[in-house]
């Protein structure tokens, strides 16, 4: 895994998660591994793959524009977290999803109709 491959999945995970804390970040992590392990691509194209993680390509998307303030707790733990999934140390507390949506939504996504719910974590679900 490349330098870009854990910057790109530290960035994804701060943007997306941040507030559910590490294990907020770590879930959006692990399905970022999970998709690029089943797709046989990298985190790097992962997440930038056009509408799939809205805060990295959505245009539009308030998190777009956001960077994380030097000294920034979660940007330390997000960036550790992604080294980890570098090393392959970090585990998968998804079950397996390669997909989640906010539970804010107030009409989930069409593709989770056809999706299998694995958990719920930090105010998103996940599906596989």
């Amino acid at each position: 895994m490349t330098i870009a491959d854990q910057f790109m999945m530290a960035l994804t995970a701060w943007r997306e998660n941040r507030g559910g804390g590490q294990a907020g970040m770590q879930s959006v992590v692990n399905v970022i591994c999970n998709r690029a392990k089943t797709r046989k691509t990298s985190p790097y194209v992962e997440c930038c793959k056009p509408w799939q993680f809205s805060s990295i390509t959505a245009k539009g998307d308030p998190e777009l524009t956001l960077w994380p303030a030097p000294g920034d707790a979660q940007w330390q733990i997000a960036q550790a977290l992604a080294e980890m999934a570098a090393n392959d140390t970090l585990g998968d507390i998804t079950g397996g999803a390669t997909s989640y949506y906010a539970l804010t939504m107030t009409t989930p996504p069409a593709w989770a109709a056809t999706m299998t719910k694995t958990v719920e974590i930090q105010g998103q679900v996940f599906f596989k």
